[in-house]
């Protein structure tokens, strides 16, 4: 029976020690290389696709291409073309900025490809619909939207006026019951 017991804390033991190492092995918490600063814009505006150091070898040309809907308005870095090559940083990190036409709408594919190593990175950007115009007979006489409230406002000072007249009831109910007391 000691035998077993042994066996058994041998095992649990080498369990616990190696269970660490094994979910160490690969570095899956830290999400993909490159990320964008913001993965949902009006359109219009420019986001940033960032890579991390290492994603790509020193100094490396990366060929950028950017489809979507009207993607052929989308500038990439300072150009006007849907494909852009740029050299990576030393340390194989890259910034691209990624400036979307004025009438861009839905989903946004941006893939950068490592002319030396080979690898490839790619991030989904999604365009929100530019907001509806305000009818006219939405706007209030100050320019302001208005609220939808539906309260009179006599009905406002009659509400008022029952409280202060509930807290006047409560006072003299309690005065007088302490004239009473005394």
């Amino acid at each position: 029976m000691t035998k077993k017991v042994l066996a058994a804390m041998a095992v649990t033991a080498a369990l616990l020690v190696a269970a660490p190492a094994a979910a160490n092995a690969e570095n899956y918490t830290d999400g993909t290389p490159c990320k964008l600063d913001l993965s949902v814009v009006q359109s219009g505006d420019t986001a940033r696709v960032i890579c991390r150091p290492g994603t790509w070898a020193s100094s490396e040309e990366v060929a950028w291409t950017a489809t979507g809907e009207d993607g052929a308005s989308i500038r990439l870095a300072a150009t006007s073309t849907v494909t852009f090559t740029k050299q990576a940083e030393s340390d194989g990190s890259d910034v691209l900025a990624v400036t979307l036409p004025a009438d861009a709408t839905g989903v946004y594919s941006i893939v950068g490809h490592g002319q030396a190593s080979g690898h490839t990175c790619a991030v989904s950007l999604t365009v929100l619909p530019d907001d509806a115009a305000v009818p006219a007979s939405d706007v209030g006489s100050q320019g302001l939207a208005a609220t939808g409230s539906t309260i009179a406002a006599w009905a406002a000072w009659v509400g008022g006026g029952l409280l202060a007249l509930g807290g006047l009831t409560v006072a003299i109910a309690a005065w007088v019951r302490r004239m009473r007391a005394s």
